[in-house]
């Protein structure tokens, strides 16, 4: 077992991480203290996040008046503990004394999403000039903190293969490098949920769920269901999310703009539908696929969204090529005449969430933790095969 307490520090802590923490604590018998340093994030609240009710864990608000000698203080104070950084890119002072940690020589992981290889904002769709910049950037940027990094981590649980290898194309050995994601545990009133199946010619009902900006490809998914009403598709598409609407076609009756869905409440309307559509130019997770899995939905991703790959893995899931609309069209216009093989997806969903569930993640933590370098590399990933 691990022998200490369990620090972790991020910009804001959400469900997405706060469940894994608190299966972390429980199954490590240590305490675990979360250090943020904010409660809310303005862009994230407006599409319709929240900071995360789990009330076991221990969160810290860093003061910003005195943030530095405040994380110099804890830091001291916990110089014998694990730390763990997660997403310290979302504000540039964690990066700061990421740094001030490794120099120190005191034992850390990171938890790390990729960086986004496209133009498109992550959040919005401001400043086209400024996201190209930034996208020529963030590799030369990578490339020095892993070069920095790679000497003192003592493991990085990358989200998605994608965070995996640009860490590894950055100098980061193998053996600290885990394949990894998030994890929100599933609603017990779902999970016996037993659906009737499906039979060729049943009008399909399909849903989206995401911030409505132009990274996240909702003008992919409108032009595909549009092309199969037109191919003779019997399609409807139900839109969630907050954003510019502007982006919605508003021409048809089979397009629909649901409005927001309350905070956990994802998974009870997702179960309503035959298939969840994840179109996004690039989503480094997409923590949607866990809320649709764990609602009994099989799910369509484009091959740019990180939890695709294990949606697939459990045979839960297919994927269509980024940006095009005509192999979306294809995915699902094949799911529709073959019937089978979408029950089989549906199937295959409770395999998966099983899988996705905070405490498999919290097993994962601590056995990476518990293992020597020199065996580290035999810790293998329950989620990528």
């Amino acid at each position: 077992m691990v022998s200490k307490n369990i620090i972790t520090w991020q910009p804001f802590l959400t469900d997405h991480q706060a469940y894994t923490y608190e299966a972390l604590q429980i199954a490590s018998n240590r305490e675990l203290f979360a250090f943020i340093t904010k409660t809310e994030n303005s862009v994230r609240k407006s599409q319709g996040w929240t900071e995360t009710k789990v009330s076991s864990i221990k969160r810290i608000l860093i003061p910003n008046k005195i943030f530095f000698s405040f994380c110099f203080k804890e830091l001291f104070r916990h110089k014998n503990d694990i730390h763990i950084f997660a997403s310290p890119f979302e504000d540039p002072r964690l990066i700061v004394f990421l740094f001030i940690t490794r120099i120190l020589g005191l034992k850390f992981y990171l938890i790390s999403e990729p960086y986004s290889p496209i133009r498109e904002g992550y959040l919005g769709d401001a400043s086209s000039y400024l996201n190209m910049i930034k996208m020529r950037l963030r590799p030369l940027l990578y490339r020095f903190y892993s070069l920095f990094l790679r000497g003192g981590v003592l493991g990085i649980f990358a989200i998605s293969k994608l965070a995996y290898d640009q860490y590894l194309d950055h100098g980061i050995p193998k053996e600290k490098l885990f394949q990894f994601g998030y994890f929100i545990p599933r609603n017990k009133q779902l999970s016996n949920l037993m659906k009737s199946p499906l039979k060729n010619g049943h009008p399909f009902k399909i849903v989206y769920v995401g911030a409505l900006i132009r990274r996240k490809g909702l003008d992919v998914l409108q032009e595909a269901i549009c092309y199969m009403q037109k191919s003779g598709y019997q399609v409807s598409l139900d839109i969630y999310g907050a954003g510019d609407k502007d982006l919605i076609i508003s021409d048809f009756d089979f397009i629909s703009y649901r409005g927001l869905i309350p905070f956990g409440d994802a998974q009870q309307v997702i179960s309503h539908y035959d298939l969840l559509i994840l179109p996004s130019r690039y989503d480094g997770w997409g923590v949607v696929i866990n809320e649709a899995l764990c609602a009994n939905v099989p799910v369509v991703c484009a091959d740019s969204v990180g939890a695709g790959e294990v949606a697939k893995n459990f045979g839960a899931g297919l994927s269509f090529s980024r940006g095009n609309s005509i192999s979306l069209a294809s995915v699902i216009m094949g799911l529709m005449d073959d019937h089978n093989l979408l029950n089989s997806l549906r199937n295959n969903t409770s395999f998966a969430a099983d899988a996705l569930q905070p405490e498999v993640a919290a097993r994962f933590i601590l056995e990476v933790m518990n293992s020597s370098k020199q065996i580290s590399m035999d810790v293998k990933s329950p989620w990528y095969f």
